[in-house]
């Protein structure tokens, strides 16, 4: 009986041993697998999962890897292939595969049948603020820009952080000219990413969006036109005004002899912190969300580093600025967390 006891208790721990070992094993195949996609070495990558999906035919992390490194070679066919793998056992992993099916279609140009999977994907999951940004992405593209709106809200009321959503929002509202509803995303995508590829765009689109409908005069060169929203059910017509009265400012003798990041800062200044006192008839994003936050900024003692940490990627003393002032800048931050 003892012998007995002894082989039972040695195969068990055999058994568990091993199931260890796959799961070791499984996991090593894919982060090498992960280390070979990101250097963009996809044929190792594939070679990597393959040896784990040999220990585990129906892992649906392994199909996953699988169906993104496929479809950044791109070989859609098996791209969809796994992705699909992963949604048929409906277990983990479904918004992975569902966020690299629907960029396929997409990609693809089967825009309409990629919108129509996200939505899918928001029904039968938990969601995910990828699944909204994605979507609105595609909505975007088609000119859609109402839906792409709401999407890109959507996924900054889950991740307030995800700084993609706050520029494609910014870009929205560009195009309905939009401008203070494209100004506020701008601003905060600058803050999360100042330093990017894609910083000197978002600059790029801010300066135009502060510059406002303003023009010279094509008789007489001393005088500036200012074109004026005449909606009356734009709340924030007020404050265009006031962006277009900036700018002209900007074009006289007196201010172009300031440095421009301190032009910047005192007109987002006045703009940014004249919102506060607007009377909105509607709650949305922009009155529960980016108006308060940047009504408490301009109040704070933070506003100049704010600007010059937004600037740094455009600017060459803005960038000094915040090199020669760590301790603004974390100050800045422990503010920010606080807040």
């Amino acid at each position: 009986m003892q012998r007995l006891l002894l082989v039972t208790i040695f195969l068990s721990i055999s058994i568990y041993a091993l199931a260890q070992t796959d799961e070791e094993k499984i996991s090593q195949f894919v982060q090498d697998g992960i280390f070979y996609h990101d250097k963009k070495e996809y044929d190792k990558a594939i070679a990597e999962y393959t040896k784990a999906l040999n220990i585990d035919p129906k892992s649906t992390l392994v199909h996953y890897e699988l169906a993104l490194t496929y479809s950044e070679i791109p070989d859609y066919k098996k791209a969809l292939s796994h992705a699909n793998k992963v949604l048929k056992q409906r277990d983990q992993h479904l918004v992975e595969a569902y966020m690299v099916k629907g960029n396929v279609l997409d990609e693809q140009g089967k825009t309409k049948k990629s919108i129509k999977l996200f939505n899918k994907a928001l029904k039968e999951t938990q969601g995910h603020y990828l699944l909204n940004f994605n979507l609105g992405i595609n909505y975007f593209k088609l000119g859609q820009l109402d839906e792409a709106t709401n999407q890109f809200i959507a996924a900054i009321q889950q991740n307030q952080l995800h700084s993609s959503s706050h520029l494609y929002l910014a870009l929205a509202q560009k195009r309905k000219e939009e401008v203070v509803q494209s100004l506020l995303p701008n601003y905060y995508f600058l803050l999360l990413e100042p330093k990017s590829e894609r910083a000197a765009n978002a600059y790029k689109l801010l300066t135009e969006t502060l510059s406002g409908d303003v023009s010279a005069d094509p008789i007489d060169a001393n005088q500036i036109n200012i074109l004026i929203d005449g909606n009356d059910d734009n709340p924030y017509a007020s404050t265009e005004m006031m962006i277009g009265l900036l700018s002209a400012a900007m074009r006289t003798t007196e201010q172009q002899d300031i440095p421009k990041e301190v032009l910047f800062m005192t007109n987002s200044q006045a703009i940014l912190g004249s919102l506060g006192s607007l009377e909105i008839p509607r709650q949305d994003i922009w009155t529960e969300f980016y108006i308060p936050f940047f009504e408490k900024l301009t109040a704070s003692d933070h506003f100049e580093t704010f600007c010059n940490y937004i600037l740094q990627g455009a600017n060459a003393s803005a960038d000094k600025w915040c090199l020669e002032h760590p301790d603004e800048v974390e100050s800045f931050f422990d503010w920010l967390n606080e807040k």
